[in-house]
């Protein structure tokens, strides 16, 4: 096996997805067993103090390797891009004005997996509320966080949910 160094840039970003697809993997498995163990209620509580802060955390690691904009939407945006736990799942960062970004998932293996499952109690809303947030507040303070459309999907082809990220005016 060779080092980083010394990979083409294809198996480099094999590996990187590799790794998001592990993490994700993780993600799932711990959550199954703490459900098992604590119940859905305890499992899911446990898992948004988790991803709040998992936020503090990628953001002080990622702004210790790139140079990123202290803050604004622009800032969370450009960060957003960076977490590589996003790698797996299909999304559009669409800042369509000064005022607001617009994250769209359209491919989310999370959601689907739940869905494969016949899971009635979802995850998403609260525990992305809380990394969104989390993440959002980290960056900027004046950043308020609203989901447009969470699941369930009606159908798989629709998207699988849509978050607002606004500036509030200084």
């Amino acid at each position: 096996m060779k080092a980083l160094e010394d990979v083409s840039r294809e198996e480099l970003l094999r590996r990187l997805r590799l790794a998001a697809d592990l993490a994700s993997a993780i993600d799932g498995l711990w959550f199954l067993a703490a459900e098992r163990s604590e119940g859905f209620e305890k499992a899911l509580q446990m898992d948004v103090e988790v991803w709040e802060r998992y936020a503090s955390v990628f953001l002080k690691r990622v702004r210790k390797y790139f140079p990123l904009p202290s803050g604004g939407l622009e800032g969370l945006r450009q960060i957003m891009l960076l977490d590589p736990l996003w790698l797996h799942v299909e999304y559009e960062l669409i800042h369509d004005r000064t005022d607001r970004l617009i994250l769209e998932v359209k491919h989310c293996p999370f959601l689907e997996a739940m869905e494969r499952m016949g899971r009635t109690q979802l995850t998403c809303e609260p525990v992305e509320t809380a990394y969104l947030t989390a993440l959002a507040q980290a960056v900027d303070p004046g950043i308020r966080v609203r989901p447009l459309l969470l699941p369930p999907r009606q159908e798989p082809t629709e998207v699988c949910c849509r978050w607002q990220f606004t500036a509030e005016a200084d």
